[in-house]
């Protein structure tokens, strides 16, 4: 179940819902004044780790070994 984030556009209350799935057509609910007048917010996740071009892995700047 993805964890989605919502701001309620009746108090601005800002929380998060466990949604069954995307296509799902359950009613979310503020939790604050119980408005169905919210609307789901871009939210964005950080990744640890990776090695990418820029990554500090590939350049030896990495504090687990004492490069630098």
């Amino acid at each position: 179940m993805p964890l989605y984030e919502y701001v309620c556009a009746h108090c601005g209350t800002a929380f998060e819902q466990w949604v069954r799935s995307a296509a799902s057509q359950e009613v979310i609910t503020c939790p604050q004044c119980q408005s169905v007048e919210v609307n789901k917010q871009f939210s964005t996740f950080g990744v640890k780790g990776g090695g990418g071009a820029g990554s500090s892995a590939s350049s030896g700047d990495n504090c687990a070994t004492g490069g630098g």
